[in-house]
């Protein structure tokens, strides 16, 4: 009889503290998706690692790419943009004392509107250039080549870097602060560069300037 009532008594206790730890751990599952916070060892992306190799690579292909900006306006006759592009490079570079935020926004943009414009000008007044026009655009291909690569690099940890902030923006606004509002501009940023890259192609091709296959090539890795 004592033995039965000893029995009883561990699985009482053995069935309390198996609860007890069932309702901590539920608890603490709660408090996590409250918060936001991610259990490292669950396979979860790491954004304050991320970054790191996210702002390399794009610095990295942004810097090439504006380069080859730069010197495609000045083939076009499009002064205007191309000192915009070098104020660009000059103010919101790598080496600039911009915010990581501020530097990738401002690539952006610079890249977009120039993007633009070029497109424009190809429409209205066609895709031949001058033979002054034709040296710009010869200096323009290596550097639209390294970015092209560049952004090719970044497609894979751009894409985590996008899903990761999408999913939880505040914990994402905390840990990695206003790039997290800047980040999810990439996918189209990307297809920018795609769009522009055949700009770019179609133009060497036109004014028989070499180089033009090589990039072509490898937009479709893009």
């Amino acid at each position: 009889m004592k033995i039965l009532k000893s029995l009883i008594v561990i699985l009482f206790l053995v069935q309390n503290i198996g609860c007890t730890q069932l309702m901590a751990f539920d608890i603490k599952g709660k408090l996590k998706d409250l918060t936001g916070q991610k259990d490292s060892a669950s396979g979860d992306f790491d954004l304050s690692s991320g970054k790191t190799e996210l702002m390399q690579t794009f610095n990295e292909s942004s810097g090439n790419y504006l380069k080859a900006l730069e010197l495609i306006m000045k083939a076009y006759g499009l002064n205007v943009q191309a000192a915009q592009v070098t104020a660009t490079i000059e103010n919101y570079g790598e080496n600039s004392n911009a915010s990581e935020a501020d530097q990738m926004k401002n690539s952006i943009k610079a890249t977009t509107e120039a993007s633009e414009a070029l497109k424009k000008k190809m429409e209205v007044d066609g895709k031949m250039v001058s033979a002054e026009g034709k040296v710009y655009y010869a200096k323009s291909l290596p550097p639209a080549g390294k970015g092209l690569m560049g952004t090719i690099k970044l497609a894979p940890v751009s894409s985590k870097m996008v899903s990761a902030v999408s999913s939880n923006p505040l914990s994402a606004l905390k840990e990695i602060g206003g790039l997290s509002k800047v980040i999810p501009q990439l996918p189209a940023y990307m297809k920018t560069i795609q769009d522009l890259t055949k700009l770019i192609i179609s133009g060497a091709k036109a004014n028989d300037i070499e180089g033009a296959s090589d990039m072509e090539s490898q937009l479709g890795d893009l």
